[in-house]
Order: structure tokens, then sequence, then C-alpha cells
């Protein structure tokens, strides 16, 4: 089994609260490749309001 390592900046609806965000952050990251691992590393929110995630995750293939 070949693992790919994976980072990309999400941009965080604000209509997604906090709760949800395991499922919508696997939904963004499920067209790449089979998940093993992820995680949120990064939040940050720019002076308009803009939220933006920074995920890395750990991926098959």
């Amino acid at each position: 089994m070949r693992l790919r390592r994976l980072e990309q900046q999400l941009p965080w609806p604000q209509t997604i609260p906090p709760q949800q965000l395991r499922r919508w952050v696997m939904q963004q990251l499920a067209p790449q490749a089979p998940l093993l691992r992820w995680a949120i590393t990064a939040v940050t929110v720019d002076s308009s309001g803009d939220r933006c995630l920074q995920v890395e995750a750990v991926v098959e293939g």
C-alpha cells in the first residue's frame, strides 16, 4: 500500500458550525483518495471575517 500526504487550504463557510466540521472536511477530502487520517492544523480569519482551515491528511495512493 502506498501512502500520500495531502495539505490543503479549505475556506470554512459561515453556514457550517464547528459541530459539523468533521463531516464537512471529510466530504471535501474524500474525492482526493481514500482517507486514512486527517487533522485540522490551523484556522485563520482574515480582516473581512472569512475563515480558512489548513488540513493535513494521509491517503492511499
